[in-house]
């Protein structure tokens, strides 16, 4: 894996994922750029070569892949999701088989006891509100 080629100027701006950017991936290998993109919300993925779209699909499972050639060079790219908790994505770079790299983003840097504890008090919440609702209701619809 070569990374003596300079920073894509969207590096730094995509380097968290969010919810309207998603998840941003970007590989180097012998001087050919792979960008990976993978929405949050809507399951579109999206890989580049060089800033030039060559697989697009949309994927709502827990894993993917997409595979492309390149210069005579098999290139596949892997993403699975890690973590529902705390939304972590991995994403692999594969050619001619092997793997090159992998590079892994979470939307929420929490281990998996503060993610459970944010769950459990949005549940709680939830709980709170929903039984005021009903009860406002009963009052005032009987």
């Amino acid at each position: 894996m070569e990374n003596s080629m300079t920073r894509h100027k969207m590096d730094t701006t995509m380097d968290m994922p969010t919810i309207t950017n998603g998840y941003w991936y970007y590989f180097e290998d012998a001087g050919v750029r792979v960008t990976a993109h993978g929405s949050g919300y809507s399951g579109q993925e999206t890989v580049y070569v060089n800033d030039e779209v060559v697989s697009d699909k949309r994927n709502l499972g827990m894993k993917s892949s997409h595979e492309f050639c390149h210069l005579g060079n098999d290139y596949e790219v892997r993403f699975q999701v890690t973590n529902l908790l705390t939304a972590t994505v991995a994403c692999a770079l594969y050619k001619n088989g092997e793997h090159v790299t992998t590079e892994t983003k979470a939307y929420r840097n929490m281990d998996g006891k503060s993610a459970l504890k944010l769950i459990s008090l949005f549940f709680v919440a939830g709980l709170v509100f929903g039984g005021a609702a009903a009860w406002l209701a009963h009052q005032f619809i009987g």
